[in-house]
């Protein structure tokens, strides 16, 4: 006889990190998540903005990553977060803004990093891309949190980018 399909503790972490997601955004008000259905290629959830109680199609793309045990730098601010060169790759070459939605679980306390951002204001971080490293070190700011002064997370579902995934990027 066949045994039952195992859990494991990272499908309980990501569950409850989208979940985490979810709870914070909504208790905000003037966003909606969107889960991502079907198979993943990056794209967890798109959260979108309400302006003026009207849906404006101002949103971003979100990958979200779940931990219980997040690695903040000493010498900054910092978390640091390996994250795939492919997915990252993926995101830049989004026209919508890709945000990084790093859920520390214990806490309950979501960090964001708008990858084109992150990627326009380190130029030299292109170069890592071409090296065929399978993932990235990236540093997701402590202040990125995600909480009602969201200005930043408005001005992030705002945001349009073009040129694909090169030194060009650039936002209009």
């Amino acid at each position: 006889m066949a045994g039952y399909p195992k859990d494991s503790p990272q499908r309980r972490i990501g569950s409850r990190a989208r979940g985490i997601v979810r709870y914070a955004f909504s208790k905000i008000g003037h966003w909606e998540f969107h889960e991502a259905t079907g198979n993943d290629f990056g794209i967890d959830c798109y959260i979108e903005l309400s302006e003026d109680g009207e849906f404006c199609n101002k949103k971003f793309e979100g990958q979200i990553k779940g931990t219980t045990n997040p690695k903040r730098l000493k010498q900054e601010k910092a978390f640091s977060f390996s994250m795939d060169a492919k997915t990252i790759i993926y995101g830049l070459s989004s026209h919508t803004a890709f945000v990084l939605l790093y859920v520390d679980v214990n806490q309950e306390v979501v960090y964001y990093l708008p990858i084109q951002d992150y990627f326009i204001s380190r130029p030299e971080m292109f170069k890592k891309l071409d090296t065929g490293q399978k993932t990235i070190s990236i540093h997701i700011p402590l202040d990125n949190m995600v909480l009602e002064n969201d200005f930043d997370l408005v001005q992030i579902a705002k945001s349009t980018y073009v040129d694909g995934p090169t030194s060009k990027l650039r936002k209009v």
